[in-house]
């Protein structure tokens, strides 16, 4: 469906002799590589109150994981970035982390 809703808007466009510039960004493991203190940093920025940066900080840098895989269950382990999954957090700390690119691009102008 998001396929032919984009070829017709380029075609709408292109038949009307506009040139159309298309750019994808594949988001499939995109929440397992926010890096946590650059997110943090655009937090304080966007002058969120400190003492709620430290705690996600402290939350965020003593996580440990474990993995279950045919019913055995791995040691636990540090992970160092990632925004957690089914956090209800995670969709605004993603949104927070990407908002930059995406405001490049919405500015680009040929």
């Amino acid at each position: 469906m998001c396929t032919s809703a984009v070829k017709k808007v380029t075609d709408y466009y292109r038949n009307r002799g506009s040139h159309v510039f298309l750019s994808f960004i594949d988001f499939r493991k995109a929440f397992d590589r926010v890096n946590y203190w650059t997110l943090f940093s655009q937090l304080l920025d966007d002058g969120i109150e400190l003492c709620f940066v430290k705690l996600l900080a402290f939350w965020y840098s003593n996580q440990t994981v474990c993995v279950l895989w045919q019913n055995t269950v791995s040691q636990h382990f540090m992970i160092g970035n990632g925004t957690r999954q089914g956090g209800i957090l995670s969709p605004y700390l993603f949104t927070r982390y990407v908002r930059g690119l995406i405001q490049s691009i919405s500015a680009y102008r040929v």
